[in-house]
């Protein structure tokens, strides 16, 4: 819910600061609105080791989220600054539908002699991107209009570890796991338009620090509501594909798709027990994708 809110948050405060621009530049403004609904997928998982120095196994504890599946809704909006500067402001949230868990535990190295799997349900939680850029247009390459992109972005989701329809032991267990990945983003757009018809793809990477926090409630000797946390740096990467029909000077309708791929280095990750106090071990890192499908339209003024 909390990012719900920071969402549209975000979409508020793009429709105020287009509409205050609109006032201050009117002779030379040129706008865009491009709200969208969609459908994403997301898969995310990391390990621990048995301690800081990366042994006693190497893999220790491995959680792995799939096929985590939800509507994702989009908004992006645009602000013409200077003829071939644009503001870029834009948010995707994705709300879970659908999805599943899984958590092993090994006493050998190499995912090993494993001691504790088991599987569960994780159809609630979220997941959400936005984003601030600054877009500047390149000369164009013959029919290909570039343009690239310099920017902030924050990311991530709250996952769940929930009890499966027939098991009757875990019917209290509500697990949570929350992301949140913080870094500056550089992009190429490439864009191409025949008649009423256009295509824009775009590949971005950036780097990111990244932070998560865990509450395992049903182990009464870690401590609630956070149990432990992982703190790592990592990398990112997406590329969009859109593409649209012009169906006026006003009105586009567009066809996009999504894809997101980020994993961390290695890390820190400190275990917070009501017995022995804080425990801190190797974090092995994380990996995330995802990947979306939408519908929307683009409204210029």
């Amino acid at each position: 819910m909390c990012n719900l809110f920071y969402f549209r948050s975000l979409a508020v405060a793009a429709l105020v600061f287009l509409s205050i621009c609109s006032t201050l530049f009117a002779q030379e403004s040129r706008f865009t609105i491009a709200p969208r609904i969609g459908y994403g997928v997301q898969n995310l998982d990391w390990s621990i080791a048995g301690n800081l120095d990366g042994t006693g196994p190497n893999v220790y504890s491995e959680l792995i989220w799939d096929q985590i599946q939800g509507m994702n809704y989009g908004l992006q909006g645009t602000f013409r600054v200077l003829p071939k500067l644009d503001i870029v402001l834009e948010g995707d949230y994705q709300h879970t539908r659908k999805g599943k868990a899984r958590d092993t535990d090994y006493n050998g190295d190499n995912r090993t002699a494993p001691f504790y799997d088991e599987r569960f349900n994780s159809d609630e939680g979220y997941f959400y991107i936005y984003r601030f850029s600054g877009r500047y247009v390149l000369p164009d390459l013959g029919v290909i209009s570039p343009r690239v992109l310099f920017g902030y972005e924050q990311l991530g989701n709250r996952l769940f570890l929930l009890p499966l329809p027939d098991d009757t032991d875990n019917r209290n267990l509500r697990t949570t796991y929350e992301t949140n990945w913080y870094g500056g983003q550089i992009a190429l757009e490439l864009a191409y338009a025949y008649n009423s018809f256009y295509a824009l793809g775009s590949y971005g990477f950036g780097l990111y620090d990244y932070k998560a926090k865990a509450n395992w409630n049903l182990i009464d000797n870690f401590e609630q509501p956070v149990s432990f946390r992982h703190s790592a740096l990592g990398l990112k990467h997406n590329g969009v594909l859109r593409l649209g029909y012009q169906v006026n000077s006003l009105l586009a309708i567009e066809l996009s798709g999504n894809y997101t791929s980020a994993f961390t280095n290695q890390g820190l990750d400190e275990l917070y027990t009501r017995n022995n106090g804080t425990l801190r071990t190797r974090f092995n890192g994380a990996n995330l994708t995802q990947y979306s499908g939408s519908l929307g339209l683009r409204v210029s003024f």
